[in-house]
């Protein structure tokens, strides 16, 4: 009898082995490529095919009345009979699993272990009379990552093959950003003339050697792409898969804002349940507070927190005069896409509030709401008038009030946990995109519950988790609040619409099974999921900490809060930054960071951290790339701040970035820091003409609230390592800074 079953691979050396009558189970790791199995002699009953619960292909033999001798035959498993076992039946396992080193390394138990059937898969001792019965187990996520080989590439690259028209086919190892070929991540584009300071590089036919190495490129450290892929696989052992069938064909269908018996005509009911399960994993929310929210799905990160701020708006403008309406954020803050939430809110203005008491009356019912940030540092409370002509302070708990507050828990960037300043909770939005365990450090990775803020709605998603590239999360929203309810169905159902896609299952179907690859294992385990993302954000939180440990320049104000290393400056250092991009970080430590000066939103700095001190005396460094870069940087800035006469590879020392800050123009560059190497100045020359280039970019979004849609249609939401070069392109300065996304 043969069994093709092509899911059978990954076994060990295996030539015969002979099983007992003993109901114990002898399991066998086996590694050649095995795409039959032959049974002789045997009377099979049954052959069952599962999706193993655990890693790893196994065989099941169950019910023989003769001991099998098991071996490879011509690239088969052959199964033949032996002596005969009398009355007792057994179980005889044949198990293709993970190697031994890694299960070892990793507190795995290993396959050649002896357990009891019953023990490891619950299988019953079924009677010989009964024929043998084959049960096949196959690890269906094993199976996908071994044809993409997605453990083979370095770290922050994957396996991709190109199709024959792009990068000339290419197949291997690609970076993670843009899949370009050679496996690493963060590069240029295939300009001869611009290629990146990484140590490998494709010149549009293969990958070549550059000559430059961990200790002398340039780091792209800056936003928030979640690049930890390998580490976690490693660290945890998992594989993360999701896939379904293709079975259905109707269009998609959703309700929102309503209660269980409607929600039983919504696709996504099942999701929205295990989105509060996966809500009560993390401890963000507790099983007693089920009941209280409506959860509606979406595409995750900004477009959650974006659809409550325009429902809040939308409530706001349905209930009271109030059409500029103003947003409290204590500085500093992250900023959404103020216009288009407001476009949102005007597509309903037939559904305005008019009275004859508002300044907009007769025409209350224009599409004319305005959204408008407020930064502030307590206790220095910000005040506006409202539609009616009174002045409201921002902490007014009347119902005309134009302000409403939004708040990110736990703060980006600061990681600070920041206490809400409007009595009416009824009147706070909250970004949850960092509600999970791996971001509250400084809690022995708890998210503290005792603080979390109450707010009307939260926003979820799995991008700080998982992917940035999978666009998927969820809102909650409390039921008591009627009139905040409809505005929330009304928001969320024009993105459920056609014209906007028709929200696909796919997103969320996947995002369910993302939450269970997550929730298979407690928050305990260090191979969990989330357990191995908090260890390696200690590593990484505890090298930066290290590095920078008693720096002259600045200091790390919140080691262990939240997703950002978020630096001060110290005096006789401040006021020497004026850019987008840290001029510290990218000339001396070779680290392109953001100064972060936009996210203080009209609020003062010197209020709360001093006089002296302004918007552009922060660096904000993102903890998402691998561990090794961060140990890198680390190294780097333990030299430097050692000795602040210390210079790395081409970049600068401290006291030579001190003195050129008041210098500008080419010229007297070269003429006040002629002790430099002609390729450090050339660094730094270049380095002028970036921080002048986005910096500029950066400012043109500063209508529309310095958002990071903004930011990313104008800056770009990728760039790259880049790399000076010093000796083949005289024009490379310009064509640096012309090339977009290139540009740093």
């Amino acid at each position: 009898m043969k069994l093709t079953s092509p899911t059978l691979l990954f076994f060990t050396h295996l030539t015969s082995v002979f099983a007992n009558c003993d109901p114990a189970v002898t399991e066998i790791g086996i590694t050649s490529d095995i795409s039959k199995l032959t049974i002789e002699d045997y009377d099979v009953a049954t052959v069952n095919r599962f999706s193993s619960a655990f890693r790893g292909n196994k065989v099941v033999l169950k019910g023989y009345d003769s001991k099998p001798i098991v071996s490879i035959v011509d690239g088969k498993i052959a199964i033949s009979k032996g002596e005969p076992c009398g009355e007792t039946s057994s179980a005889f396992s044949i198990a293709a699993s993970m190697s031994q080193l890694i299960m070892a390394k990793f507190g795995f138990i290993s396959p050649l272990t002896a357990l009891s059937t019953a023990m490891l898969m619950g299988l019953p001792f079924t009677s010989a009379a009964s024929g043998m019965t084959i049960d096949i187990y196959t690890d269906t996520d094993a199976l996908v990552h071994s044809e993409v080989g997605s453990m083979t590439c370095p770290p922050e690259s994957l396996y991709f093959e190109h199709h024959a028209t792009v990068h000339g086919g290419y197949t291997g190892c690609v970076g993670e950003k843009y899949l370009l070929p050679c496996g690493q991540d963060a590069q240029g584009a295939s300009d001869p003339s611009l290629y990146t300071k990484t140590p490998i590089n494709w010149n549009g036919t293969e990958c070549v050697e550059t000559g430059y190495t961990y200790e002398d490129r340039t780091f792209w450290i800056l936003w928030g792409d979640p690049l930890d892929k390998h580490e976690l696989l490693t660290r945890t052992g998992l594989l993360p898969t999701v896939y379904f069938p293709l079975e259905r064909g109707p269009y998609p269908s959703y309700t929102h804002g309503t209660d269980e018996t409607e929600e039983l005509y919504d696709d996504a009911s099942s999701a929205k349940a295990k989105a509060k399960d996966f809500l009560e994993y993390i401890g963000a929310f507790t099983e007693n507070e089920r009941d209280d929210w409506y959860v509606s799905l979406n595409e995750g990160a900004e477009q959650g927190i974006s659809f409550l701020w325009a429902a809040m708006a939308l409530d706001i403008a349905r209930t009271t005069c109030n059409r500029d309406i103003y947003v409290l954020m204590e500085a500093p803050a992250y900023g959404y896409s103020n216009g288009e939430i407001a476009n949102w809110v005007n597509r309903r203005a037939s559904s305005f509030y008019s009275g004859e008491e508002c300044d907009c009356f007769p025409n209350c019912k224009e599409p004319t709401v305005t959204i408008n940030n407020r930064g502030f540092f307590p206790p220095n409370i910000p005040s506006e008038t409202g539609g009616d002509g009174i002045v409201y302070p921002a902490d007014s708990n009347s119902p005309n009030s134009p302000w409403f507050e939004s708040m990110v828990f736990p703060e980006n960037p600061s990681g600070t946990i920041k206490v809400p300043q409007l009595p009416n909770s009824n009147r706070r939005v909250c970004d949850g995109v960092y509600v999970w365990p791996m971001y509250f450090y400084f809690n022995d990775f708890q998210i503290p519950l005792e603080d979390r803020p109450e707010c009307a709605g939260w926003a979820f998603a799995t991008t700080k988790g998982f992917s940035a590239s999978v666009r998927t999360g969820f809102i909650l929203y409390k039921k008591s609040m009627t009139s905040f309810v409809t505005a929330v169905a009304n928001v969320v159902s024009m993105h459920d619409s056609l014209s906007y896609g028709s929200y696909s299952e796919w997103s969320w179907m996947g995002q369910m099974q993302i939450q269970d690859m997550m929730m298979s294992k407690p928050l305990s385990d260090p191979t969990s999921w989330i357990g191995a993302y908090s260890t390696i954000m200690k590593e990484k939180w505890d090298v930066v900490a290290d590095g920078f440990a008693d720096c002259p320049v600045l200091t790390l104000t919140n080691k262990g809060k939240g997703a950002y290393a978020f630096f001060l400056y110290k005096a006789p250092y401040l006021g020497l930054q004026d850019s987008m991009i840290s001029s510290f970080f990218l000339d001396v430590l070779g680290v392109s960071a953001t100064t972060y000066y936009w996210g203080f939103r009209g609020a003062d700095p010197s209020e709360f951290y001093g006089d002296g001190v302004g918007v552009f005396d922060f660096t904000r460094m993102q903890l998402y790339r691998d561990l090794n870069v961060y140990i890198e940087v680390a190294r780097r800035a333990k030299i430097v701040c050692a000795d602040t006469s210390a210079s790395i590879g081409d970049f600068i020392s401290i006291d030579d970035w001190a003195s050129k800050s008041n210098i500008r123009g080419r010229r007297s560059l070269r003429e006040s820091m002629a002790h430099l190497t002609e390729r450090q100045l050339k660094v730094l020359e270049n380095n002028e003409k970036i921080y002048s280039d986005y910096t500029a970019k950066a400012e043109a979004c500063a209508e529309e609230g310095y958002t990071t849609s903004c930011f990313y249609e104008n800056v770009g939401k990728r760039h790259s390592d880049f790399v000076y070069d010093y000796d083949h392109n005289e024009d490379f300065v310009a064509k640096s800074v012309d090339s977009g996304l290139r540009g740093f």
